[in-house]
């Protein structure tokens, strides 16, 4: 399968704001608000829109502080040594079908392109060993686990990096 990434617009924001997730992966679920969608928009922290070779939408990732777990205040691409800090969903109906390590791979690629990174980080829920074995298969590395508190509760998750 062919990626094609382009810079997020309202609509496909709104789009993927409404994709719904099941069983354990309704963490994932996102109210659609303006809040989501000025976050999904704004180039400070970008997010790109991923589109297949029949230009159907199949999912996203985002580049920077927008893909921390914590706020950080001013949104940027770059963290300390040259890192960039990645977030990806997937749509829905896409996920379990085997193509996970291709979509990581490409989103890679971009932003290798894009913004010639050192390194690369990116947070998961640990519970979520589906995506983490893709991430591990894409060469991330566990670096730590750490909990999060935020409105929806407390949430373990697992720091994993790689070089770019």
């Amino acid at each position: 399968m062919q990626f094609i990434f382009q810079p997020m617009t309202e609509a496909d924001a709104r789009i993927i704001l409404a994709w719904r997730y099941e069983g354990i992966y309704t963490v994932y679920n996102n109210e659609v608000g303006d809040e989501g969608i000025a976050e999904m928009l704004d180039r400070r922290s970008p997010y790109y829109s991923v589109r297949d070779e029949r230009g159907e939408l199949v999912g996203f990732f985002c580049y920077g502080t927008a893909a921390q777990v914590w706020d950080s205040g001013e949104r940027s691409i770059y963290s300390e040594n040259n890192t960039i800090s990645i977030g990806l969903g997937l749509r829905p109906d896409l996920t379990s079908k085997g193509i996970g390590l291709a979509f990581v791979e490409a989103g890679l690629t971009f932003a290798k392109e894009q913004f010639a990174p050192d390194n690369f980080r990116l947070f998961v829920l640990s519970f979520n060993e589906r995506a983490i074995k893709v991430y591990e298969r894409a060469g991330f590395q566990r670096v730590r686990v750490f909990k999060q508190r935020n409105m929806y509760g407390e949430n373990e998750f697992v720091e994993m990096s790689r070089k770019a």
